[in-house]
């Protein structure tokens, strides 16, 4: 499976999340016009750093890949960290030990970041020319995770 389609549908799903959630602080009036220019401040510098993190994640996967065409590891569970955070925020937002506003800065910034993700892994697909594929074991806890480098089809000259 190509790796940049795989993360492109948990991208949607977070940038329409991050609209949501944007939404509704806007909606609920909680917060005050200040606050509000800070949230979005927030997630217009959290996109490009994703972007960035991205296309610096796809260099390093395809780096690795160069020599043999494909490069094989044992799988980190790194998806479980953000869901925890998120969980954990607004787990503990009812004892009112963190503000607010830093608990929705923070948690738009992480969204902005990870629903920007794959836009930098797409665009140095497109500058390498080449498709990053990703083949894993097929089990639910893998055993391991295999990078694959697939050229791009050339373009006939017309």
């Amino acid at each position: 499976m190509r790796l940049v389609p795989r993360f492109a549908v948990g991208s949607a799903v977070g940038g329409a999340f991050l609209v949501g959630l944007f939404g509704l602080l806007l909606v609920s009036e909680t917060l005050t016009g200040s606050e509000l220019i800070l949230l979005t401040a927030v997630i217009g510098v959290s996109v490009p750093i994703g972007v960035l993190l991205g296309f610096l994640a796809a260099r390093r996967i395809w780096l690795k890949c160069i020599p043999a065409g494909f490069y094989r590891r044992k799988p980190i569970y790194w998806w479980l960290f953000p869901l925890i955070v998120l969980v954990s925020w607004f787990g503990y937002r009812p004892i009112n030990s963190v503000p607010l506003p830093i608990v929705s800065g923070a948690t738009l910034a992480e969204l902005g970041v990870l629903a920007a993700f794959p836009l930098g892994m797409a665009l140095f697909e497109r500058r390498a020319g080449c498709h990053l594929s990703l083949v894993a074991d097929p089990s639910f806890w893998s055993r391991w995770v295999e990078y694959r480098i697939e050229p791009r089809h050339s373009r006939t000259a017309r």
